[in-house]
């Protein structure tokens, strides 16, 4: 290996020194949260931080957790992906959007939306990341503390971001040494890097740092995971440290660089090893094929001028720990009453001695004094009112986030007409899908940049499986030939909360038409077949409905010749109906 040139080395320097400055101001602008990131995870998992003042018993109202699960599961499911062929091609059509449901089943993006989703509950933002695989393009929600971004970056567009780092991607130093990846001189000089004092000291920070990460993954629930996620997560600590390994902790560092040849901004990928060896340094449309960051990030409350919005968590947060602290001092409150302690006056002839309680028991009194004089119990002052301010404390929070006692599946003190409790979700729904619409955003970027990827990185063949009608299972080998487009692919983006509120609406409007018109045929049939849309029945189903439906005589609406109707028809059955299937589906 030839030696580096004074200017080599110069230039290297540099490139690191900027990269470094690049990661600290975006850590910088991450820290800031990072306090309550803490505490909004802390209260989700019910462990409370006791002190000598204000909360001396380690009790938590499980405030935080109720309201997140609420929300999670009132949030869409993962909407459906449709995809569109721009010229028209059914068939290549078919085929892709069974390539893009295999990938959905395979790489459990099912699990991977319910990650993200609780990041941006828990911390006001997520983001996925779309990796390279040999079948394909992979997408893994990322930790929160792992992607920083460039704090000048425009928070609706990810785009605008002159860099961003991958951080915490922890690798054996053995694993890195055999990567085809990395340069012969980063993989020599980590190794010289590895074996100093310095190096040595940050292996155990890293290790540190890792065990820190791999308890929070587990207390989020994640019992599997997928892609990057599965990898990071196969060892145990254990398996990683049992033969004493080096732990590296590598950054993956997205930055544009300028060309002064080309005159233009390039996007590069670099990979280096603790903030002190670069590993590699290449172009983003090498690697990838593409010039977009691999990237998608998204919040439910987006700020102006602040990539790091608040929670829903961050509105529990403080009215949690007052409970937490109220309840703490009911708690002991209602123990120093048990203890039944008692003042006494010393007296030569009477030594006050603990007796153990029972039925029947005698207990001696001071002799020759009067027991209301020698002896007086400890008075502790009730806190009746504690559980009335925890529950009005509650309602306030349920105002702010939207997850009502209705929607806990709780019922409302009081009595209540089924028509205000329909107004009570129904409010509640209308704020659940102003939170999903961010959400459907981001899924759309996603399979955006998941179908650019895959034409840029065709994989050679894929093999995906069909169930038929009988319930055998069939295979069918698929090339890029196969499926390849000339126009390319529109996802859309079909989000069943939204579509059940619009319907919802439009058989209220339906209703409201009907009774102004109520000799349309038409008009009557067109809210029936909008009623059944909203069933979703099967083709069978549905037939059976129109075939009864149909026949019916046309002559009890119109008359004999269709001059018109001979009476008016009571048309308050139908309204009825509609109305009763409209509280049905709302509540």
């Amino acid at each position: 290996m030839a030696n580096p040139t004074p200017e080599t080395t110069t230039k290297e320097n540099d490139l690191m020194q900027r990269l470094i400055d690049e990661k600290s101001s975006a850590n910088d602008l991450q820290h800031r949260r990072h306090k309550n990131w803490n505490e909004n995870y802390e209260l989700y998992r019910n462990r409370v931080k006791t002190n000598r003042l204000t909360q001396r018993q380690p009790v938590n109202i499980p405030l935080m957790k109720e309201t997140i699960k609420t929300l999670l599961s009132k949030i869409d499911d993962a909407p459906n992906v449709e995809w569109k062929e721009q010229g028209g091609d059914e068939d290549k059509e078919i085929l892709y959007q069974e390539m893009w449901d295999a990938n959905f089943r395979e790489n459990k993006l099912e699990l991977t939306d319910i990650l993200d989703k609780k990041n941006v509950l828990l911390y006001g933002i997520s983001t996925k990341k779309l990796n390279i695989s040999d079948t394909g393009i992979e997408i893994d929600t990322m930790d929160v503390y792992d992607i920083v971004y460039d704090p000048l970056m425009t928070t609706n567009d990810i785009e605008t971001a002159r860099f961003m780092v991958h951080q915490n991607i922890f690798r054996r130093i053995e694993e890195i040494l055999v990567d085809d990846r990395y340069t012969k001189e980063g993989k020599e000089e980590l190794k010289q890097w590895a074996n100093s004092k310095a190096g040595m000291v940050q292996g155990d920070e890293n290790r540190i740092l890792w065990r820190e990460r791999q308890a929070r993954w587990r207390d989020m629930g994640t019992t599997e995971a997928t892609g990057e996620t599965h990898r990071a997560m196969a060892n145990t600590d254990e398996e990683l440290f049992a033969s004493g390994d080096t732990v590296v902790n590598l950054s993956e560092h997205y930055t544009n660089i300028w060309n002064e040849d080309k005159k233009e901004w390039e996007r590069h990928v670099m990979v280096y090893a603790d903030e002190h060896v670069l590993l590699s340094d290449d172009l983003l449309v090498d690697l990838m094929g593409v010039d977009f960051w691999p990237f998608v990030v998204w919040s439910e409350d987006p700020e102006t001028n602040d990539i790091y919005a608040d929670s829903v968590a961050d509105l529990v947060r403080t009215p949690n720990k007052v409970m937490n602290v109220w309840f703490s001092q009911l708690v002991e409150n209602r123990t120093l009453k048990n203890f039944q302690m008692h003042w006494f006056l010393p007296n030569q002839n009477y030594t006050p001695q603990t007796y153990t309680p029972g039925p029947g028991v005698m207990l001696p009194a001071p002799p020759g004094e009067d027991i209301n004089k020698v002896i007086k119990p400890v008075e502790v002052s009730g806190l009746d009112d504690t559980m009335p301010a925890i529950q009005a404390l509650t309602n306030i929070v349920e105002r702010g986030t939207g997850a009502t006692a209705i929607e806990k599946g709780e019922g409302e003190k009081g009595n209540q007409t089924l028509g205000e409790i329909e107004i009570l979700v129904g409010k509640s729904v209308e704020r659940t899908i102003g939170m999903a619409k961010f959400y459907r955003m981001a899924w759309y970027e996603i399979a955006w940049k998941w179908g650019k990827l895959m034409h840029a990185n065709k994989p050679k063949v894929l093999t995906l499986y069909k169930v038929g009608r009988s319930g055998k299972l069939y295979s069918k080998k698929i090339y890029a030939s196969d499926w390849e487009s000339k126009d390319g692919y529109e996802p859309q983006i079909i989000s069943s909360s939204e579509q059940e509120q619009e319907s919802f609406k439009t058989i209220q409007k339906f209703t409201f038409v009907i009774q102004q018109f109520p000799d349309n045929k038409a008009l009557r049939e067109i809210a029936q077949k909008r009623m059944l849309d909203v069933l979703d029945l099967s083709p069978e189903e549905l037939k059976q409905v129109e075939e009864a439906e149909t026949g019916q005589p046309v002559q009890q609406i119109l008359g004999p010749q269709g001059e018109g109707p001979q009476q008016q028809p009571d048309n308050t059955g139908l309204v009825n109906e509609i109305e009763s299937s409209l509280a049905e589906l709302t509540v």
